[in-house]
């Protein structure tokens, strides 16, 4: 008789596009979910791409959560109702691993950000596109974050930095990832939809090892399990290694035909933690 599947203890969702949607705030009944999977002793995370200033300023109280997983991967805190507690990790890359995404950054001419390290990871430098105008991605986030965006010193800056991402037409970023990956091997690299609605996929460039999916196995390791012991729900591309690690995945509605052909569509009618909840057997 086969054995009975492990008990799932840890639930991770994605924010953006998953449990937020693009324009409107968490839904109550997602809150209301996440107050009942802690009052039967699971484990509640969210893994973002924001940077955690970016994850505060979007947060509603009533969003119940144990830990943070944010910056795609690059710092993990533990979270209490009063906002972000004991940051258990960060990580930015090493001297030598900026250099070297700085180099095929440069090489590729698409003009880049390049973001220093969490807890500051909201703040960024960037270089305009040396091949033609500024996207309306890139000039659309240097708007919004004009307060934390400065221009390219011109020199690799002497603090550490932990993201390089660039924005290219969708249609030449096959090429350019392939690119990328050659010129600066060892770098975690991902690919993201732009949510500028410019017709951009962004390349995100992070330190050897960077992942939702390696940084969720860091906190089940914490917590003395695997990652058999892990749901996990997302949206996008950024998502996918995370989908890939946990035990059981879930891809929501409108994310790639190639997420949803390779996890578990989310089925059903309602809010998304809802409907995971359900799928998970409550």
């Amino acid at each position: 008789m086969p054995s009975p599947d492990p008990p799932i203890r840890l639930v991770i969702s994605d924010f953006d596009g998953t449990i937020k949607p693009r324009l409107e705030p968490v839904a109550p009944e997602d809150c209301q979910v996440l107050r009942a999977m802690g009052r039967a002793g699971l484990v509640r995370a969210v893994a973002t791409g924001r940077s955690l200033v970016s994850f505060l300023r979007d947060w509603p109280r009533e969003l119940e959560l144990d830990y943070l997983i944010y910056s795609s991967g690059l710092a993990l805190c533990r979270w209490t109702p009063q906002g972000p507690g004991e940051h258990l990790f960060v990580k930015a890359f090493t001297p030598a691993e900026q250099v070297l995404g700085l180099s095929a950054s440069l090489a590729l001419e698409w003009g880049f950000l390049a973001f220093k390290a969490p807890p500051d990871s909201h703040a960024f430098y960037y270089l305009d596109p040396p091949r033609g105008p500024r996207s309306a991605g890139f000039q659309a986030r240097l708007e919004q974050f004009k307060s934390v965006a400065s221009p390219w010193p011109g020199f690799n800056p002497p603090e550490p930095l932990s993201q390089f991402l660039i924005m290219a037409p969708a249609e030449e970023f096959p090429a350019l990832r392939t690119r990328f990956a050659d010129l600066a091997p060892g770098l975690s690299i991902t690919q993201s939809s732009s949510p500028y609605e410019d017709d951009c996929v962004w390349l995100e460039v992070f330190p050897g090892g960077v992942s939702k999916g390696s940084a969720s196995q860091a906190l089940v390791e914490l917590l003395g399990w695997g990652p058999e012991s892990a749901a996990a729900v997302g949206n996008d591309f950024n998502d996918e290694d995370l989908l890939a690690w946990a035990g059981r995945s879930f891809a929501v509605p409108g994310a790639p035909a190639e997420l949803l052909a390779r996890f578990e569509p989310l089925p059903g009618p309602g809010c998304v933690l809802a409907r995971l909840w359900r799928a998970l057997g409550h």
